[in-house]
């Protein structure tokens, strides 16, 4: 039986301001799918971004994930860039503890010269563990000897190099950068919690909250950390370092009706928690227990589905909760034809910025 949305269409006002979408990537590589398919996804799923007017497409770094093929941003991002016209494309992010400052920043700078005023450099700090599957893969991502050491030293020297920073804020200043385009990438701090949200306003650098994170890593209070640590930098050419810009990453699943999306949305939990191995001590699931627990996945990942109207609505809601400037939409569904019916879909509803339409009255 056919079901319709319960949402009517909404009409979009001219007078009202749109806010930017973006997209997080992270990859997904479904079971019994080829490492070539799941590729082809990342930049099939970035062109459809790119030609519904997205404003960034990042790909995350993950490693020794088999139900990801992001491993590897900077080659990812240039491999997309040339297949792209008008979007941004960035990381999202790099995990810099895993990488000497110096390399990523010669990544991103030849990134930038191939694809001038189009490179995002996201960067963050793994989430770690101490299990010997996280020391083993610590150890064979281990930096290079006499590195900075902490996420805050890691990043003054990023930035040390990038912004021709000397002595005092970059022990690398008289190694120059090569290539160095006339504009730096633009650099974006992401985390879910209040120490990386200080670092961010404290350095004067666009945040990115990662809502999409679980419940239990998430932590609200940093927005508001981020912009009362905030102090303006001019030394970043290129972008606006003169006020605090906040992004808000988001799961969604979107599709033509709200009853579809929200099946869609549950079929997809349930299969990452199999492959996820969550699963594995329980036994069979009964039909009832499944969708329990799919609900509460889809509850502690906080993901919004529906049809357009219904997660345009959320959408706005979500950005006047922090008051946004930007939502980066994380398509919540493994494959790359699902992730982008969701960017297609999403597209079609104009997400208003209540913040800014409230600042113009």
């Amino acid at each position: 039986m056919t079901t319709t949305s319960r949402h009517a269409p909404r009409s979009a006002d001219p007078a009202e301001p749109s806010l930017p979408l973006s997209v997080l990537e992270r990859g997904g590589h479904p079971a019994g799918t080829s490492a070539e398919q799941a590729v082809r996804d990342m930049v099939d799923t970035a062109r459809t971004a790119d030609a519904h007017g997205y404003r960034r497409f990042w790909v995350a770094e993950h490693h020794a994930v088999r139900t990801s093929a992001s491993s590897s941003p900077a080659v990812l991002i240039a491999h997309i860039a040339a297949r792209t016209e008008r979007i941004r494309v960035g990381s999202g992010g790099v995990m810099l503890p895993n990488h000497p400052p110096y390399t990523v920043a010669e990544q991103f700078a030849t990134l930038q010269t191939l694809h001038p005023g189009r490179i995002d450099l996201g960067i963050g700090r793994p989430s770690g563990g101490s299990t010997e599957a996280h020391r083993l893969l610590e150890a064979a991502l281990r930096r290079a000897p006499g590195a900075g050491t902490g996420f805050p030293a890691q990043i003054d020297e990023l930035l040390g190099v990038l912004f021709r920073r000397g002595p005092d804020r970059n022990r690398f200043h008289s190694l120059p950068l090569t290539p160095r385009s006339a504009t730096p990438p633009e650099v974006h701090v992401l985390g879910a919690g209040t120490t990386s949200a200080r670092l961010a306003g404290e350095r004067g650098l666009p945040f990115v909250y990662g809502h999409h994170l679980s419940r239990s890593v998430c932590r609200p209070e940093a927005v508001e950390g981020y912009r009362a640590a905030f102090r303006p930098d001019p030394d970043h050419p290129g972008q606006d370092g003169s006020r605090p810009h906040l992004a808000v990453s988001v799961h969604v699943v979107c599709a033509e009706t709200d009853e579809l999306a929200e099946s869609l949305a549950l079929r997809t939990a349930v299969h990452l928690a199999v492959h996820s191995g969550n699963t594995t001590s329980l036994g069979p699931l009964s039909p009832a227990r499944e969708e329990h627990l799919a609900r509460r996945i889809l509850d502690e990942y906080q993901v919004v589905h529906g049809a357009p109207a219904k997660v345009a609505a959320e959408l706005e809601a979500l950005a006047a909760l922090f008051a946004a400037d930007e939502l980066m939409i994380a398509p919540f569904e493994v494959s790359g034809e699902a992730r982008a019916r969701t960017l297609r879909h999403t597209a079609r509803a104009r997400v208003t910025s209540p913040a800014r339409r409230a600042a113009r009255r």
